[in-house]
């Protein structure tokens, strides 16, 4: 099984595909309503999203997604589903977006669908909606598979003490930078954790990646330090992220 990037002249055999799958397997409980308006976006977006797809001779799966990495098409056709496929795909896309800094992949799973991406690593991430017809469950999977226990080097530009730029009143209680490890000039923000003072450059491990909620980048935790309190990492970058709905995966 061959899974690469799909060129635009492909899309729409990924259209296609992503249109048949959905009629073989009953339009995927959606009411008539809900395939209506699931159809009507393949027709007028499908040529808008990205695509990787799994080749065996032929096209036998795709997943398409947009630029922030969430999930609009994934498909894999009836007689190949249950041979690993879909999970192919899965990490092709996970390796492309890790790469690029993206903090997770997002999908709107129907309903139906939930068990599926629940085994592939998926969280719910929200009630059960409907929209058009379409009832679906909002879901994520963060990406830190990799991350933690990096070696990395951090460039701080937002030191100890200073203040946060667009809450001016609020001071910086550990080093804030970035590292430069992304592809495409792109940029990994840090937190130091453990340094007391104003660092320039710091060498050390990511002991956790932090998640904000509405944003499709992380923060990771960089800190010398492997014996460490959680409570103490949160009291050092509390102080910025008070404004922020957080969640941190540890390293232990």
């Amino acid at each position: 099984m061959a899974v690469r990037r799909l060129d635009r002249d492909e899309y729409p055999d990924a259209v296609n595909l992503a249109r048949e799958v959905f009629f073989s397997q009953g339009n995927l409980g959606f009411s008539r309503e809900g395939a209506r308006s699931f159809l009507e976006y393949v027709s007028a977006h499908g040529d808008l999203l990205e695509y990787y797809g799994a080749y065996e001779g032929d096209l036998k799966g795709i997943i398409g997604f947009d630029d922030t990495y969430h999930i609009s098409l994934f498909f894999v056709r009836s007689e190949n589903q249950k041979q690993g496929i879909g999970r192919e795909l899965l990490q092709a896309l996970t390796a492309e977006a890790a790469e690029n800094g993206a903090a997770r992949i997002t999908v709107n799973a129907a309903e139906s669908a939930v068990p599926v991406y629940e085994a592939l690593g998926f969280e719910q991430e929200g009630e059960l909606r409907e929209e058009d017809g379409i009832r679906y469950v909002p879901m994520e999977l963060l990406l830190c598979s990799g991350i933690l226990g990096r070696t990395v080097t951090v460039f701080v530009d937002r030191p100890y003490g200073s203040f946060h730029p667009y809450y001016g009143d609020v001071q910086y209680t550990a080093n804030y930078g970035y590292i430069s490890t992304m592809t495409d000039g792109a940029f990994q923000d840090a937190y130091v954790y453990g340094p007391g003072e104003p660092v320039e450059v710091f060498k050390g491990t990511v002991i956790a990646v932090l998640y904000r909620k509405n944003s499709h980048q992380s923060v990771w935790i960089v800190s010398s330090c492997s014996d460490y309190e959680r409570q103490d990492v949160l009291d050092a970058v509390g102080s910025t992220e008070q404004f922020e709905d957080t969640r941190i995966i540890w390293d232990h």
